[in-house]
């Protein structure tokens, strides 16, 4: 799997959370059972044909050809918040034994989620079980707060999802009656390209063809859902998605697997696809590392390089180091190898039929460190993180995503080295500064070094600083000092920083800012010390007032003391209320308070010149559906307005945020407003 086939979701799904359309979605109404048919077999006569391999797999109409969910990987119930629910057929009969899962959300941590992707791996689910009879469902969460999603898995319905889904600490949300829907009829038959003959015991696989990408699959479905063909190559889904496009792929012994893309789904009408195989060739070999042992458990992506080979394909090298590819379309092809600890091995064009390729994973290389006290004194426990360096560009890193934050521990000075360096392996070639952190000092970035596969080891020696001091005073608007207000450092992105556009990709950006809170004393004075050299923003945060920033800190060089002055906290509003859809209490359902676009309603100064106040904050209502805003809104004018979170429909959550849509009008004084939102079933 190539990066740009990963970057490019999630470019698309940050361009959805910036501009404000969060996947907020509602349920569906259940499409019509389709007809039910049996599929026609082409009408030709299939001339004599050569001999074929007798397939002995005893056909099935469809198998849902899922993995288990692992031991660990249990309800949870016990746990102090979740989701619970129920789960009934279209005709609203209790759905018993229905696999329900939780699963992470994709901007929990896309850094990570980019790392499983490249290396074939999916995620185990956060909670799994089974409705019971009466259809219902516990699903525990053992850390509160994590974005994730539902997912209900039947054999017979297509899949229902509710997404981005957060659960405050100790409330159980309740998602409701959940009603699957009667899907589309696919059906046809695999037959052999030229002579049309049925093809039994082949796999065809289904998948929706705007959610194929695996980092958002269900854990099991990562192809999509699966049917067997019967002795005459006949296939059939009846848990198709309703509608939309969807990708068919054939997998059979012998034959190339020859993927169907983009085909469009007809409600209420069988949708009927002929699909060609032809006989394929191998691709196979033995990957190793630079002194010839095979490695196991590397992942090979086979990627086809004409028209006549639209088809990529994975395997993984068994204990010997072997991989194949059993059966291709007849071409050329690219080939890719990855492995942790290893650098990706590459064969630009390799034909069909070789059989003793070689593919040698490149040793990471490792350096040398040592890591200095501000006094000189050696230390040597500490945690290190890998950034890149741009020698156009000096003062920028960037995150090294292939090589995970560690700690280094005494035991990692070998007495081949006396004791006096640390070997830190892993690092992939290129230019980098290596950031170190221990709790007596300030982050520390080392000078630049340079890693060259095959090349010396470079040795680094890092003297760490005890950093730069952030001071100010907080006062409220009367001028009076706010006591045991809470004051936190962040990194100086101004009004994004609290526009949730960068929070997917928060764990695929380098920190170099140091995240460290304070108190405010009796005189409202905070000092916040150790802080690494960055440009930082502080927050200033109290239960009895509206948040208050100040930007643009510079901090740069050993022992800076720089005050950011007085901090003014107005006195602002709480906001809080309900959430109904049909007047029945419903949680889940995110409000929203912004700074409103129309000039019109922004503020102004005293010259009647438009003030550029930027204002956003939001909640999610708990399973009674009751909501408060996180933060304290000042006097202004704003824009107010609720969506429900997950589903299957983006475009719902924008129908929900136009309807709901009001304007919030926070007069000067005013402590509480509440305001509540009926939204409209779907």
């Amino acid at each position: 799997m190539t990066t740009a086939k990963i970057a490019v979701p999630l470019l698309l799904l940050a361009a959805l959370v910036g501009g404000g359309a969060y996947l907020m979605l509602g349920q569906e109404h259940p499409a019509p059972r389709p007809v039910s048919a049996e599929p026609t077999p082409p009408k030709q006569v299939d001339p004599t044909p050569p001999p074929a391999p007798v397939v002995t797999t005893p056909p099935v109409t469809q198998e849902p050809l899922r993995t288990e969910v692992e031991a660990d990987a249990t309800s949870h119930g016990d746990a102090p918040q979740g989701v619970r629910g129920r789960v009934f057929t279209p005709d609203g009969q209790p759905a018993p034994g229905v696999e329900v899962l939780l699963v992470e959300n994709v901007s929990r941590n896309a850094a990570e989620l980019f790392l499983r992707a490249k290396m074939a791996q999916s995620a185990p689910p956060l909670a799994s079980s089974k409705t019971r009879e009466d259809g219902s469902f516990e699903l525990g969460l053992l850390r509160a707060g994590q974005m994730c999603d539902l997912r209900v898995v039947s054999d017979r319905f297509p899949e229902k999802s509710i997404g981005r889904l957060s659960v405050r600490e100790g409330d159980w949300f309740d998602a409701g009656e959940i009603r699957l829907e009667f899907g589309s009829l696919v059906q046809g038959r695999v037959v052999e390209e030229g002579t049309q003959l049925g093809i039994a015991g082949a796999t065809v696989y289904l998948a929706n063809a705007t959610q194929a990408h695996a980092m958002l699959a269900t854990p099991g479905r990562e192809r999509g859902i699966a049917a067997q063909t019967d002795a005459s190559g006949f296939f059939r889904f009846e848990n198709a998605p309703a509608q939309g496009l969807v990708n068919l792929t054939v997998e059979a012994l012998g034959y190339a697997a020859s993927p169907v893309l983009n085909q469009p789904l007809k409600p209420q009408v069988p949708n009927e696809f002929l699909l060609q195989v032809v006989r394929g060739e191998p691709i196979a070999g033995v990957v190793v590392d630079p002194d010839g042992k095979p490695i196991a458990g590397a992942t090979v992506t086979a990627t086809g390089l004409s028209t006549k080979t639209p088809q990529n394909a994975t395997a993984t090298s068994g204990a010997d180091g072997v991989f194949s590819f059993p059966s291709l379309r007849v071409g050329p092809y690219h080939l890719q190898t990855s492995m942790a600890g290893y650098l990706d091995a590459r064969e630009p064009m390799v034909m069909t039929g070789e059989t003793t390729v070689k593919l040698v994973l490149g040793q990471r290389g490792f350096m040398k460190l040592r890591v200095l006290a501000s006094n000189g004194s050696p230390v040597k426990s500490y945690r290190v993180s890998l950034t890149r360096y741009f020698p156009n560009n000096p003062a920028g890193v960037g995150k090294v995503m292939d090589f995970p934050d560690r700690n280094v521990n005494p035991g990692d000075y070998p007495s081949e080295y006396n004791g006096e360096w640390a070997v830190v392996r892993g690092l992939p070639p290129g230019d980098f500064r290596m950031q170190v952190e221990d709790k007596a000092h300030a982050k520390t970035l080392s000078m630049p070094f340079t890693v060259v596969e095959g090349g010396a080891t470079p040795e680094v020696t890092v003297q760490l600083t005890l950093g730069a001091t952030i001071v100010g005073t907080v006062v409220d608007d009367r001028g009076k000092p706010v006591v045991d207000a809470t004051v936190t450092t962040d990194m100086n992105s101004g009004p994004a920083a609290d526009l949730g556009f960068l929070d997917i990709f928060r764990s695929m950006m380098p920190e170099k800012h140091t995240k460290s809170q304070t108190r405010t004393d009796a005189q409202g004075r905070f000092r916040i010390n150790k802080l690494a050299f960055a440009d930082y923003m502080v927050r200033v945060s109290h239960s009895n007032y509206c948040e208050g920033t100040a930007q643009n800190i510079k901090l740069e060089t050993e022992g800076q003391v720089a005050d950011c002055g007085v901090i003014t906290l107005s006195m602002g509003a709480l906001v809080e209320g309900r959430t109904t859809v049909a007047g029945a209490p419903t949680g889940q359902i995110q409000v929203t308070v912004s700074t409103p676009f129309d000039e019109r309603l922004q503020q102004k100064d005293a010259s009647g010149k438009p003030m550029q106040v930027m204002f956003h904050s939001r909640a999610v209502s708990d399973g009674d559906g009751n909501y408060r805003l996180l933060k304290r809104v000042p006097p202004g004018t704003y824009k107010i307005n609720a969506s429900r979170q997950g589903g299957d429909n983006p475009f719902f959550g924008m129908l929900d945020m136009k309807e709901t849509e009001q304007q919030l009008v926070v007069a000067p004084g005013q402590d509480r407003i509440e305001i509540n939102f009926n939204l409209s079933p779907r």
